[in-house]
C-alpha cells in the first residue's frame, strides 16, 4: 500500500501498476479489473496504456473529495468578508480604547 506522502508524490495521473499497490492488490489483478470494467478508479486508455488520474485514486484510498471548480472564487470571496470584519473590529477597538 501507498502512504499518503506516498500519494502526495504522484503526478496527475499514474500507471496501472501504481494504483494497484495504492489499493491494495497485484497489477495482474489490476488488470483484469480494468478488463472486466471492475476497476474501482477511473482508467483513461491511452494508445496500448492506461493511465489512472491520482485524484479519483486519492478519493478512493484516501476517502478525499474533489473540491468544486469555483472554489478559488469562493475562497476569495470569503477572505473579502473576512478582511472587512477584521477592519470593522480594529475600528470598534480602536474607538473602545479612545473612549
Amino acid at each position: 500500500m501507498l502512504t499518503r506522502a506516498d500519494l502526495d508524490a504522484l503526478g496527475v495521473t499514474t500507471d496501472v501498476a501504481t494504483a494497484a499497490k495504492a489499493l491494495g492488490i497485484s497489477a495482474s489483478a489490476a488488470y483484469k479489473a480494468i478488463n472486466d470494467g471492475n476497476f474501482p478508479v477511473r482508467v483513461i486508455p491511452i494508445g496500448g496504456r492506461y493511465t489512472i488520474p491520482t485524484a479519483d485514486l486519492r478519493r478512493e484510498v484516501l476517502g478525499e473529495v474533489t473540491p468544486p471548480a469555483d472554489i478559488t472564487d469562493r475562497l476569495d470571496r470569503i477572505l473579502s468578508t473576512l478582511d472587512a470584519i477584521v477592519q470593522i473590529l480594529k475600528v470598534q477597538s480602536i474607538n473602545s480604547i479612545a473612549a
